[in-house]
């Protein structure tokens, strides 16, 4: 019993880190969870060794490691993207799911205990939310709740996950009333905040594993079911209209961006680069397509349309494979974690939680746990003693989980550090800071920001060449038309009008909703003394159908009228 009490402590300080505020970028938290699970690890092999287990392989450990070679490989031999952080974020996964492995090998972990940890830090979202409701300490401005999350959507996902978790689990349990009658509170509370946070996609993964639940008791009104499905959902797509249309848009993109390296894909950190230069193809090619609803992203907003994208037909392969044989192991040992993994994984298909902190650790202990099973394939051959299954594999992994996480303990401590220094510079224009902005470059490459604001202050002492380098790198990771939009002022500035054409022309592209970049190239014609360009340019300005109408697009529409009068 006290080896079950020892393994509930370790998932629980593991799933403390789930609670914690999520950032933009690297933080204590991220340097404090790779201490733990240094720390875990320790604590599971010498539990381990202590208890005379031997080491074995499951077919989901196998998959893992291959698909962690895998990223490793395709980040090495095409390292054209910044992608350190996303590589680095990786190897911690990777040994934090080794260390819990190895410690659900050593102690058999029951669902119940798994089920009753992340029900624990589900509550405590929800509590956060009502207190966020109640004193208006959301972390967004925008929206009366976000839990520990920046905003409602991956906050939603916790509660999707929690409701349809706690409606298996009381299923379960259906015939004692008494323990039954205390999953009332928390579903409760979670059908309450779920709707609050005003994310479809987590209402469409917690209706279908409601469905999925309740399917015997449910199935004879199936037609009435699914056509009231359909009509809530309609009524959701038209009550946020554009931002369903835009994700459609994005997952159109995507598709063909995969088209074109289908089987190893861009690379690794290369979405947001290929998205923006799919867009500036597709819409060159389709100048009537409604782009009105078409927005800058960071993500596909699609798991799978991500790792297509980046790691093509191979990666895909990988993550289908994982994800059916935990959803098959899980239907033998842990039905109520196999629902929270479906729903969790419905939600994925219309957003990103896989690019939150908290869902990352969650996938990993669900991971570990369904490869922690019966049917094992054997490390060592059977010409080693039985003393290398029970001493020398368990230390070595030992040793492999120690020696990464120094590396990305000392990665990841840097770029904290990085980020502070950047935070505390941010906003300020002065030459005097430029040797301060070199010497973060190397570690903050990865930061859109960072590099926005560099360009801006290298433009500001006429370096208007390396101003472009930087922002050629911001091109990599971002599809913010303003990358090429700034490139055209500085070749605008050299009195190099061609390239300066051609960055307006792609930023525009890019972007086909956005006024800026027509309203930059009237001017530049204007200045280059081209009349008829001009006044062709002015129209457009005039009759565009801008997706935001703002001061300043009026006052670019006000400036394009002017001129036309003027003909």
């Amino acid at each position: 019993m006290r080896y079950k009490i020892l393994a509930l402590l370790c998932v629980g300080f593991i799933l403390w880190f789930t609670v914690q505020p999520v950032e933009m970028s690297w933080s204590e938290t991220d340097i404090r969870l790779t201490e733990v699970i240094c720390g875990v690890a320790v604590v599971a092999v010498v539990v381990f060794i202590w208890r005379k287990q031997q080491t074995s392989l499951s077919l989901v450990d196998i998959v893992i490691a291959l698909w962690f070679v895998y990223v490793m490989l395709r980040t090495y031999v095409n390292p054209a993207y910044p992608c350190a952080n996303f590589c680095l974020r990786t190897m911690q996964m990777f040994t934090l799911y080794m260390c819990i492995r190895l410690l659900f090998s050593s102690v058999r972990v029951s669902e119940r205990m798994m089920v009753f940890a992340i029900l624990i830090c589900a509550i405590y979202e929800a509590v956060l939310g009502v207190g966020q409701i109640f004193n208006g300490s959301s972390r967004h401005y925008l929206y009366l709740l976000t839990g520990s999350f920046l905003n409602p959507g991956p906050y939603s996902a916790i509660l999707a996950m929690a409701l349809v978790m706690a409606l298996q689990w009381k299923k379960i349990i259906e015939d004692l009333p008494f323990l039954s009658s205390f999953f009332y509170i928390p579903i409760i509370i979670f059908a309450i905040l779920l709707p609050a946070t005003w994310s479809r996609a987590a209402l469409l993964a917690t209706a279908i594993c409601a469905g999925i639940i309740y399917w015997n008791q449910w199935k004879r009104w199936r037609w009435w079911i699914f056509v009231g499905v359909i009509l809530v959902m309609t009524g959701l797509y038209f009550l946020k209209q554009g931002s369903a249309d835009g994700r459609s848009i994005i997952y159109l993109i995507s598709v063909l961006s995969i088209s074109h390296n289908p089987i190893w894909g861009s690379g690794i950190g290369s979405f947001c680069h290929q998205y923006a230069e799919e867009m500036a193809h597709f819409s060159s090619q389709h100048p009537t397509f409604n782009f009105l609803s078409a927005d800058i992203t960071s993500s596909a907003y699609n798991c799978l349309l991500q790792i297509g994208v980046e790691q093509g037909i191979i990666g895909l392969c990988f993550a289908l494979t994982l994800v059916v044989m935990m959803l098959v192991r899980l239907k033998k040992k842990g039905k109520t974690l196999g629902i929270g993994l479906l729903c969790l994984l419905f939600f994925s298909m219309f957003s990103y939680p896989f690019n939150q902190l908290p869902y990352q650790i969650i996938f990993v202990l669900i991971a570990a746990y369904a490869g922690t099973g019966e049917e094992k394939i054997a490390v060592l051959s059977t010409k080693w003693h039985k003393w290398s299954r029970s001493y020398l594999a368990p230390v070595a992994m030992l040793g492999s989980v120690v020696l990464l996480s120094v590396f990305i303990h000392q990665q990841v401590r840097e770029r904290v550090k990085a980020e502070s220094d950047y935070r505390m510079m941010s906003g300020l224009t002065n030459a005097a800071f430029l040797n301060d902005y070199y010497e973060l470059l190397p570690l903050l490459r990865s930061n859109e920001y960072f590099l926005f604001d560099f360009s801006k202050i290298l433009e500001k002492d006429g370096r208007y060449n390396d101003s472009n380098a930087m922002l050629r790198l911001g091109t990599l990771i971002s599809c913010d038309p303003m990358f090429y939009v700034i490139q055209g002022n500085n070749y605008s500035k050299m009195g190099v009008y061609k390239e300066a054409k051609q960055a307006y022309q792609k930023a525009f592209h890019v972007m086909p909703n956005r006024l800026y970049p027509l309203y930059k190239l009237m001017l530049l014609y204007e200045k280059e003394g081209k009349k008829e360009k001009m006044y062709e340019m002015a129209w457009r300005v005039m009759t565009f159908n801008e997706k935001v109408v703002s001061p300043a697009t009026k006052d670019m529409k006000r400036k394009a009228k002017k001129i036309l009068d003027e003909r």
